[in-house]
């Protein structure tokens, strides 16, 4: 137990007495007491005793005198009570005011004691009383405090309103208690305003208790519940009693909780992927739309099956997924499939969790059908296998273009020296047939890289005017000696109605006709090849022209024909081989296409075949001679001109070729050779040459490579020297591409001797 003495320590005592004698008389009677270590504190005004209650210091209680000089009577208590309404005040009164004791009791007051008639053991029996009455209101408050709750008693006949602190702090206002008389109470602008309805109702019910939503001083809202009854005192006034608690934490937490719900419950019922709780028996518990979608089940039937266990497949995947989560107690992104209502199979992932609650034990499932997304894998992994195809395909083809031009270069350039020799005719022959055979098997790579191209998507049309009869005489000019050499008559009719000068891709054109009418030579023997041009329509400032080659040659049987514009299809005779790589009405067929016109033919096996198409031109005007394709300016150099020349390259025989070739055409030319990039680096760095003929394929160093390093970091009279790119790929030539490593020009192995004298002319001269 703690001691009295101990518990009453530092126990504060406000007196308000203005007679000296009789707050001494209080104060002996205190050290007379067991109350020690009192401390006394005295008043002799009521300002004086207010002022010193303001400041928040505390007492344990106040002995106050009715009569002092700034206040009389009975007013006295009132004024202090209005102030202090919680503290605990024992009056002091005279013999004569005893009734006034008593009526300060009902007022308020905790005691009173009469002047003169009163010991220190009534003193300290008062004081005690007063002690432990206030500790237990603190206990009291510090609960309500702890709990949020608050209490008020409302008085209608005389407007007194009373509560608790914690009651003012719920409404925000902590610093000041309102201040609060019947008739304000019912005012809209009162704090304490929600109150009005509350005992409206007790008024008629007797009792009330709700939830409701206040507002504070601070303009936030706090959730509280209210519970009020209305009673009459022992002066039979009508009182009203309430407690209020707030419970905003709590409604906000349902709130919260009801919102969770909501979005749980719109999560499930929206999700794409099955949501479903089942027993470890195969039994659903629940489960959303989307599980219904992927087992293609009804709702009702998945309800009444027993075991959707059999549903999953293979067998042992099922068993592992269950022994699984059984000894994990989660699965993540298990594979398996489901055996749809319709007999699809499924493919899904399954992710899930053991559930356990007081009378049930399963586990909750999100099931993911990624079958679409596995086709999908599937055909992106086609696609890339495709273009990976695609890739090998084109790279194969460049390497094989680039071997196989490398040592043709050689045999070509070779078979060009000899032809220039005074050989006897037998050797000149055999040198012709090396030539022609040659000039075949370039064909077939060219062929190849031209089909290959228009596969790869990088043909690239052009829209220019050109003169149509021009294009056909140089045509038949070319194809007029192979007609003559097997007796056959080559006619050209052009129908009046086609204009002479159109617009639209003169060299794609070109190749479509040279193929057909070469082909219409080939398989001719005897008779003719006749080539028609007419005018279907007229589509607005465009025209649409058919072009058919027909022929008298061998024909094509009908099941044949859609086949001959497949790659590498040739027609096979038992009688007769027929030389080609099958790729030349392949690339016709496409370029026409891809133009957006239509190409076929029509046959009669043993009389002859016709070949047409069809493609749509624009109307041009006459073509002027700057509308005409720029011819190339002829340039010559004499045969006694002294330049000096660097050639890079790695192959002994075109090296040799090379040579050879130019030594013949300019007998003063000075060559130097460099076997690879990186030897022309060192003797360009001490030597000047007019030109330089770059290999771009080599060992060591390429010819990229050494051109990058001879344009950005050689001397700019160095720097600035022209470089012919010498290359066996094709696809270099025609897009340019040595032109990004700062290549002025480029000559294609296997080179025409003319060709090269003509870019080598042009170029020293320039210099």
């Amino acid at each position: 137990m703690v001691s009295n003495s101990t518990l009453l320590s530092t126990n504060k005592i406000l007196l308000v007495e203005d007679n000296p004698g009789d707050a001494r008389l209080v104060e002996i009677y205190l050290l007379e007491s067991d109350l020690q270590n009192c401390e006394v504190i005295n008043k002799i005004t009521l300002g004086d005793a207010i002022a010193t209650l303001e400041t928040g210091e505390e007492f344990a209680a106040i002995l106050l005198d009715l009569t002092l000089p700034d206040s009389r009577g009975f007013e006295t208590l009132e004024r202090l009570l209005a102030k202090f309404p919680q503290k605990n005040i024992i009056v002091l009164t005279g013999f004569s005011d005893k009734e006034m004791g008593l009526r300060a009791v009902k007022a308020g007051a905790q005691d009173f004691l009469v002047k003169g008639a009163f010991d220190s053991d009534q003193l300290s029996k008062s004081l005690r009383f007063s002690i432990e009455r206030m500790k237990v209101l603190k206990r009291l408050e510090e609960t309500q405090r702890m709990a949020s709750i608050g209490n008020w008693e409302y008085f209608p006949e005389t407007g007194e309103f009373t509560a608790t602190d914690e009651f003012f702090r719920i409404f925000g206002n902590t610093d000041d208690k309102l201040q609060v008389a019947g008739e304000d109470l019912h005012e809209e602008n009162c704090p304490l305003a929600a109150l009005k309805e509350v005992h409206e109702e007790v008024a008629i019910t007797g009792g009330v208790k709700q939830d409701l939503k206040i507002r504070q001083k601070t303009g936030a809202y706090r959730f509280v519940s209210v519970q009020c009854n209305v009673r009459h005192d022992e002066n039979n006034h009508l009182v009203y009693q309430g407690i209020i608690q707030d419970i905003t934490e709590r409604k906000l937490t349902e709130q919260e909780a009801v919102k969770s719900r909501e979005r749980y419950q719109e999560v499930f019922t929206q999700s794409k992927d099955a949501l479903f709780i089942s027993t470890f028996d195969g039994k659903f518990i629940d489960f959303n739309q989307a599980t219904v979608d992927v087992f293609g089940y009804t709702r009702e039937e998945l309800e009444e099956m027993r075991d959707t266990h059999k549903l999953y497949y293979p067998q042992e995947r099922k068993n592992e997924f269950l022994l699984k989560l059984k000894a994990q107690k989660a699965v993540k992104d298990f594979g398996i499939s489901i055996a749809h209502k319709s007999g699809e199979a499924r493919e899904c992932m399954m992710t899930a969790n053991i559930t356990v609650t007081d009378d049930f034990i399963g586990y909750s499932c999100i099931l993911r059908d990624v079958t679409e997304l596995r086709q999908a894998e599937k055909m992106r992994k086609a696609r890339d296998m495709a273009r990976q195809g695609a890739q090998m395909k084109e790279q194969f083809l460049a390497s094989i273009s680039h071997e196989m031009r490398t040592p043709m270069n050689a045999i070509l350039g070779m078979s060009n020296i000899l032809m220039q020799m005074n050989l006897p005719a037998e050797q000149e022959s055999l040198v012709l047939n090396i030539k022609n055979s040659s000039d075949m098997l370039l064909g077939v790579v060219n062929d190849i890289l031209e089909i290959s191209a228009i596969q790869n998507g990088k043909v690239v049309f052009e829209n220019h005017p050109f003169d149509l009869v021009e294009l056909l005489g140089n045509l038949t000019s070319v194809m007029q000696y192979k007609a003559q050499e097997k007796d056959i008559y080559l006619q050209i009719i052009l129908s009046p109605e086609v204009p002479r000068y159109i617009s639209g891709d003169k060299l794609r054109l070109n190749q479509v006709l040279y193929n057909l009418v070469g082909n219409a030579i080939k398989f001719t023997d005897q008779g003719f090849v006749k080539i028609y041009i007419e005018k279907l329509y007229d589509i607005g400032s465009s025209m649409q022209l058919k072009f058919s080659v027909e022929d008298s040659g061998i024909g094509i049987s009908e099941d044949k024909i859609e086949a001959v514009f497949e790659t590498f299809t040739r027609i096979l005779r038992k009688d007769r081989v027929f030389e080609g790589t099958g790729l030349g009405l392949s690339i016709c067929k496409n370029l026409v296409e891809l133009q957006g016109g239509k190409i076929g033919a029509t046959s009669v096996e043993g009389q002859g075949s016709t070949f047409f198409f069809d493609l749509i031109f624009e109307t041009a005007e006459k073509v002027g001679p700057d509308e005409k394709l720029a011819q190339e300016p002829v340039f010559e150099l004499p045969a006694d001109a002294k330049f000096s020349l660097l050639l890079v390259e790695d192959h002994k025989m075109n090296q040799l070729v090379a040579c050879k070739t130019l030594e013949r055409k300019w007998a003063n030319i000075d060559i130097t050779i460099a076997d690879d990039g990186q030897v022309a680096l060192d003797l360009l760095k001490d030597n000047n040459y007019d030109i330089v003929l770059m290999d771009i394929q080599m060992p060591v160093m390429d010819g990229y490579e050494a051109t990058k390093i001879i344009r950005e970091t050689f001397p700019p009279e160095r720097a600035s020297m022209i470089i012919l790119a010498m290359t066996a790929h094709a696809h270099v030539a025609k897009d340019g591409k040595y032109k990004e490593y700062g290549m002025d020009d480029c000559v294609l192995k296997p080179f025409e001797p003319d060709d090269l004298f003509q870019k080598i002319s042009k170029y020293v001269k320039q210099q």
